[in-house]
């Protein structure tokens, strides 16, 4: 299956909003990172403004959309519905901002609305990544899908925000530092598990032989060895997810242990990033349908 880049780059920076949002609630309930609030949301805006124009660029007819909403349990319904969600939380967290602002003493946001913020950037992500579970697609249908992409979340969310924290000469708290080094780790297992599945998929497909096709003879009905994320050309997609999965917990262990959040925390985004990108070409790679086998 052809990279679909603009789903790639929805996911992406869908997870990487979420993850940034729930990362401020998680600072809020541990009591940390009242001045980088307001620099975080508007990067978490940013974030999910960027996700959703590019997936605009995956519908030939984006006016036809609107179709899709009249059923609840089509994913784009349900993707809608939690994105909606998030950004009425955005707003009440903008308007708390601005009320405690100027106030030394005044806390960011209640834990009530820091609860919210956590849980509805878990429902989200999964909620997107389970959009993607098809019966159809053994690659795809396993949920470490919208686990994987969880995993992205707690990686980047945690690690964005501590980089925040710091540029806005704040000290990054213990929760944001340790969400950040068990966000990586989380994010780490997830993808190297969902990596492995992916490769097991393939014993879901029958060999079969050649097309009865007289000007294609033998011809195979697919190449087995492609649907590998370990061969051809997902290896290094493989490869470099993994290397990209695993190496943020190095650099969120540093920022952790020497306080320099603004390079260790930058050098985790950025390997974050790119795995999950990685990851996600990997899973086009090998999400062939059932459909070619009969």
């Amino acid at each position: 299956m052809e990279l679909q880049w603009p789903l790639i780059l929805f996911t992406t920076f869908v997870a990487w909003s979420a993850g940034l949002f729930g990362a401020q609630g998680l600072a809020v309930l541990a009591g940390e990172g009242k001045r980088a609030q307001l620099p975080a949301l508007i990067g978490s805006v940013a974030l999910l403004a960027i996700g959703g124009v590019a997936v605009f660029f995956h519908l030939e007819h984006w006016e036809r959309i609107f179709n899709g909403f009249g059923n609840p349990t089509s994913g784009i319904t349900q993707e809608l519905v939690c994105i909606v969600v998030m950004a009425v939380l955005m707003v009440v967290l903008f308007v708390m901002l601005r009320k405690s602002e100027g106030a030394a003493d005044a806390v960011a946001a209640p834990k009530w609305l820091a609860t919210l913020m956590v849980i509805a950037s878990a429902v989200t992500v999964l909620v997107t990544g389970h959009s993607y579970m098809m019966e159809a697609r053994p690659a795809w249908d396993t949920v470490l899908g919208p686990l994987s992409l969880l995993g992205v979340a707690c990686a980047l969310g945690p690690a964005t925000f501590a980089v925040i924290e710091t540029v806005r000469d704040e000290a990054v708290g213990r929760g944001i530092a340790l969400g950040a080094v068990v966000g990586a780790a989380a994010n780490a297992v997830l993808s190297v598990a969902y990596l492995l599945v992916m490769e097991g998929s393939t014993e879901a497909y029958t060999e079969v032989g050649t097309y009865f096709d007289p000007t294609h003879p033998t011809a195979g009905v697919v190449d087995m060895a492609a649907l590998s994320p370990f061969a051809g050309e997902s290896a290094a997609m493989a490869v470099v997810a993994a290397i990209c999965a695993i190496a943020p917990i190095v650099t969120a262990v540093l920022g952790k242990r020497s306080g320099n959040w603004k390079l260790w925390g930058a050098v985790t985004v950025a390997l974050a990033v790119v795995g999950a990108v990685a990851l996600r070409m990997a899973f086009y790679s090998v999400g062939a349908s059932v459909y070619l086998f009969y």
